[in-house]
């Protein structure tokens, strides 16, 4: 895992632990026996720690977490790395990181804890650790301060956001920046030139962090920025004690309180939760079954429809470097979409996060055909037209006729049976689904939706662009409303039963938002249209004897025109050019006219049902998906939720909330509701057979 030369008196030990680089024990054990080698040998006067040209290290190899099931055996890894970590700065001999590519968390604390750092241009350095719920456990809370100051360093700590290497050179974090192919000559001249250790190693350096009332300052804005934190998520808070430790104190109380940290923020069910999804998202594209097929290169696309899912479908393809043709019944439609693409590019560009030139780059990519009828040599076609059997029937046919035998015919669908929509297609075989979430260029989730008639190099293609256009892909079997849309539909339908029983819309939502959604169902619908529910829902009830209706409430606000935002009125009213929502008389006419209709009393009901409710409706549904095998792992159900539908990730998931409930609690629950609000609520055979009971 260590490669170990010399070269002129510079010993050069080189990370080959493909394909990451990732930093484990055998590694950290080698790596401490490669710098005590190199300190005894006489000829050796500085060492130089790197990886490769493009790719240095992933830090630390995750996959230890999965061992780690004591609050004891957490504090051993973190004082493991960090003891190794001290081995390279305590070095006699100087050590030089040269790095290149991301250096991520435990990268970088092994790339602090040398002498002087060195990087190539395009290096890009974060730690992103808070993401998963812990800190830095390998000194990262320690040295980072010192070599960057205490306000840069807590803004890296908590926001995970990365530096790039013309920043990291103005804030200290590197020596020198060169090119990549420079990186180990750089490297050599910096530990040639016989340049003393500025100010010492890295764990005594005070001068960053000598000025109290900056300090001061820099920890009072790490307080503001975590005020929002969930207060489940712990290691935020806990990040800013240790680094204040080891201010107040001393390094070593600080490396002893980032161990305790670690051990603590492990211990957290939201911790395990986030650790949970981080392995899950690493499974979903892989398919077993598809290891022997060869999927096709696709460097054409096109995209039928362009509203504004085809519009952030085309964006999605030419960021990741496709060409995409971009066709529409209206030519107004195509225009405005091009309009649209330009706008978010130019913010982007505006806020710094893309070049002018890469932009351009991607607009370039992206051309305009007249028809379905010039759009025959795209490798993948996909339509995003409006979700409607007929309509969609109608462009399919045409894209079948137009496109070559081999092109993949691909269908945006959110809820349609794909086995309706191949009736009559030329290639039947080589139709799938590739259900995009909006914004399409922004959202991480693709359902990737497979017929038992498609063809399996037309899945493997599918599941490979997914991930080239560096989003997460869940392959799912064809059945109404696939997985997301299967459990996200009954939670807003759950939304409108509960306001015909006598809660509050803004109780409604404020009862997710506590549970961790960035923003309730019905503020959400209202976003995305009260009639694409009423729509979809449709397809949902034809195919699911135990889906309930959409309540009258809903049925009666579209009938109005009341759609949600885009008609300045829904569950809430709004202003022209402001979402703000706002309480709407109509809708509590509505509500009280479908309440004497029905013969329901209002009550109140009180933040606890409403949670229950909507969340373990979605718990039924996840069972009976897992029942029908529609996911290929229960893991899967998790990911597509968090990602599709902003499922809180600090619970896990649908089903990891579920599990850690307790299954027999879970079926109490359901049956309890099923009694008092309908079958739809009936756990299905599979939930009932896991009961311990």
């Amino acid at each position: 895992m260590i490669e170990y030369s010399k070269s002129d008196g510079i010993c050069i030990v080189r990370l080959n632990n493909p394909p990451l680089n990732a930093i484990g024990f055998q590694l950290l054990e080698e790596l401490v026996a490669a710098v005590s080698h190199a300190n005894a040998e006489e000829d050796v006067r500085g060492i130089i720690v790197t990886g490769g040209d493009s790719h240095f290290s992933a830090g630390a190899d995750v996959n230890i977490f999965k061992e780690l099931d004591s609050a004891e055996e957490a504090v051993r890894m973190s004082r493991i790395y960090q003891k190794a970590f001290d081995t390279v700065e305590n070095s006699q001999k100087p050590c030089a990181a040269a790095v290149a590519g991301n250096v991520i968390g435990g990268a970088m604390e092994l790339a602090m804890a040398c002498h002087f750092r060195v990087c190539a241009r395009g290096a890009k350095f974060s730690f992103p650790e808070v993401n998963l719920g812990i800190n830095p456990g390998a000194g990262g809370t320690q040295r980072l301060p010192r070599l960057i100051g205490v306000e840069a360093a807590l803004r890296m700590l908590l926001t995970a956001k990365p530096v790039n290497a013309g920043d990291a050179l103005d804030l200290g974090l590197v020596d020198k920046v060169c090119e990549a192919d420079e990186l180990i000559e750089t490297a050599g001249e910096l530990l040639q030139s016989g340049e003393p250790r500025r100010d010492g190693v890295t764990s005594q350096r005070t001068d960053k962090i000598s000025d109290n009332a900056a300090n001061d300052k820099a920890f009072e804005q790490a307080q503001k920025l975590i005020e929002n934190v969930r207060p489940e998520i712990i290691a935020p808070k806990r990040i800013i004690e240790a680094v204040r430790t080891g201010i107040d104190h001393s390094y070593q109380a600080g490396l002893k309180e980032e161990r305790e940290t670690f051990a603590q923020c492990m211990d957290t069910l939201a911790t395990r939760n986030k650790i949970h999804l981080f392995f899950a998202t690493r499974k979903t594209g892989k398919v077993p079954e598809l290891q022997a097929q060869t999927p096709t290169r696709i460097s054409t696309t096109a995209v039928v429809g362009t509203g504004s899912m085809g519009t952030g479908i085309a964006q999605a393809f030419a960021a990741s470097g496709l060409a995409v043709v971009i066709t529409d019944t209206e030519r107004e439609a195509v225009e405005k979409a091009l309009v649209r693409i330009r706008k978010s590019l130019d913010k982007r560009v505006q806020r710094g996060r893309m070049s002018r030139q890469h932009a351009d780059e991607m607009l370039g990519r992206i051309s305009i055909a007249k028809s379905c009828d010039d759009i025959g040599e795209a490798d993948l076609v996909i339509e995003a037209v409006f979700e409607d059997v007929a309509v969609k029937r109608a462009v399919m046919s045409q894209i079948g006729a137009a496109c070559r035998s081999d092109t993949i015919i691909a269908s945006n669908t959110s809820t349609i049976d794909l086995d309706i929509l191949a009736e009559g297609l030329i290639n039947p075989q080589r139709l799938i689904g590739l259900h995009f979430f909006n914004p399409a260029h922004a959202m991480p989730l693709v359902e990737v939706i497979r017929r038992d008639q498609t063809e399996p190099g037309v899945i493997a293609t599918a599941m490979k662009l997914v991930k080239d256009i560096r989003k997460t892909p869940v392959l799912v079997k064809n059945r109404a409303g696939f997985l997301v849309n299967r459990l996200f539909i009954p939670y807003f339908k759950e939304a409108f039963q509960l306001l015909e029983y006598g809660a509050e819309p803004r109780a409604v939502d404020a009862a997710m938002v506590d549970f961790g959604f960035a923003m309730g169902p019905l503020t959400l619908i209202d976003m995305a249209g009260i009639d694409i529910l009423a729509l979809t829902d449709k397809q949902m009830c034809s195919a699911f004897s135990h889906h309930l209706p959409l309540s009258q409430v809903a049925m009666s606000l579209v009938e109005r025109g009341c759609l949600g935002q885009k008609t300045d009125a829904g569950v809430y009213k709004y202003q022209k050019g402001d979402y703000t929502p706002q309480d709407s008389d109509l809708t509590r006419s509505i509500i009280a006219g479908v309440q004497k209709e029905s013969g329901k009393t209002a009550r109140e009901i009180d933040a606890d049902e409403i949670a229950d409710r909507l969340i373990l409706r979605m718990v039924a549904e996840a069972f009976y998906v897992v029942e029908e095998q529609i996911a290929q792992r229960e893991s899967d159900i998790d990911v597509a939720m968090v990602l599709g539908t902003g499922f809180p990730d600090f619970r896990g998931g649908v089903l990891k909330y579920a599990y850690d409930l307790g299954i027999d609690e879970v079926i109490r629950r359901l049956e309890s509701l099923a009694e008092r609000f309908g079958e739809r609520f009936r756990p299905c055979k599979f939930l009932k057979d896991k009961s311990g009971v």
